[in-house]
């Protein structure tokens, strides 16, 4: 499948289309990116201000106050640490000014399509098409990845062959109703629905988008594949109880996501530790900050560490489906769908990462499971949890 998909920036966006006329602008939230700005402003004033201290007074806050006639060389001078809170101040704010400065828009008028995109560094580019160019409304989901934080962003979108063209209808971090938006839009467009898969974009009349996997078996359009005598894939566990089967990732799979963040916890523990150690080196305002910013990261290597031992389970029950979510100290029930309500079961790519996954589909909810599987082993997954809703 290919890669080269359009560049969105929204996380929560949907058209009003009236089949005349639409407008649409994608861009980065104010509300998501205004912290960013003011504590980057923060840290860059309260730098300059400690700053300021240390050279006005000449270095002398950095005396222990227990021994002031004992001679003290700290490890770092205190503008060292000064200079990285104005620098990290810096990032953040430019980082988010720039996040904010991008954005798309779109306007639909009758049969004509007029788009506007406007990169950070560049000049505003224009594109023109007719609607008549799209060949149907493909959903498609992005496996977001934030060091060791998930999250899914479920995307509808009016297809064209060439990406910078295509349309976004609906996005959203949530799977509610997505299913649903994905047929109102085929409906409105009248054309036909489009899926990312394994094997390439599929295409899915309007007459069968509200038929259940069952019925879509039942009637050809899909085949139960499955092979009871076929090998367990290496890294599944398969358990089978007396009114319940479960499916388990075997082990933990970390790509160049998970070592970003474990190289991230690392520095963050080093600092802290550093921070405890030379606590006597700090006074005054900075003082006060760095206590309040080691408790904090030491919460977060704590969440971190559970997040990245995190494993995946499917509980298939006699009449549904659970995704549970199981962590080093706990477990979590993460969503549930009854078989019935089943209507696609896809193994799918991530743009972002290359890597595949399992999505389990029905009007108002998704299942994803096995984000970093070999895409042999999903399409395992895929035939087993097909003949097991049929059966």
């Amino acid at each position: 499948m290919s890669k080269n998909l359009p560049t969105l920036f929204s996380n929560r966006l949907e058209i009003n289309y009236n089949k005349h006329t639409a407008y649409l602008t994608d861009r980065v939230k104010l509300k998501s990116v205004l912290p960013g700005i003011v504590f980057g402003l923060l840290l860059v004033a309260l730098g300059f201000y400690e700053w300021y201290n240390s050279f006005g007074g000449g270095g002398t806050e950095l005396i222990p106050l227990q021994d002031k006639n004992a001679l003290y060389t700290p490890v770092f001078a205190v503008w060292f640490f000064d200079l990285c809170f104005v620098i990290i101040g810096l990032a953040l704010f430019f980082t988010n000014a720039l996040l904010f400065i991008r954005y798309n828009k779109y306007i639909i008028r009758n049969n004509n399509v007029i788009i506007i995109r406007r990169p950070a560094f560049k000049n505003k580019i224009i594109l023109q098409e007719t609607l008549d160019k799209y060949s149907g409304v493909r959903f498609r989901m992005e496996f977001m990845e934030l060091g060791f934080l998930t999250q899914n962003r479920y995307i509808v979108e009016l297809y064209h062959k060439n990406p910078k063209k295509s349309i976004p209808l609906y996005i959203s971090k949530s799977a509610k109703n997505v299913r649903l938006k994905w047929k109102e839009y085929a409906k409105k467009f009248k054309l036909p629905a489009m899926i990312d898969t394994d094997e390439g974009l599929k295409k899915i009349e309007l007459k069968n988008l509200n038929k259940s996997l069952a019925d879509q078996v039942s009637l050809g359009f899909i085949e139960d594949k499955y092979d009871t005598y076929e090998h367990l894939p290496s890294s599944v566990t398969f358990v089978r109880k007396k009114d319940k089967m479960v499916l388990k990732v075997r082990k933990i799979v970390w790509d160049i996501y998970n070592i970003i963040a474990w190289i991230a916890l690392f520095i963050i523990s080093v600092a802290s530790i550093f921070v405890w150690f030379n606590w006597d080196a700090f006074t005054g305002i900075l003082s006060t900050t760095l206590y309040t910013l080691s408790f904090i990261a030491l919460f977060i290597v704590i969440v971190s560490v559970q997040v990245l031992f995190r494993k995946e389970k499917l509980v298939i029950k006699k009449h549904k489906i659970v995704n549970t979510h199981k962590y080093m100290l706990f477990s979590t029930k993460h969503n549930e769908m009854m078989k019935k309500d089943i209507e696609a079961i896809e193994v799918s790519e991530n743009p972002l990462t290359g890597r595949y996954y399992v999505s389990i589909v029905s009007d108002k909810k998704t299942i994803t499971f096995g984000a970093k599987m070999p895409i042999k082993d999903l399409q395992w997954i895929k035939r087993f949890l097909i003949h097991e809703i049929i059966c």
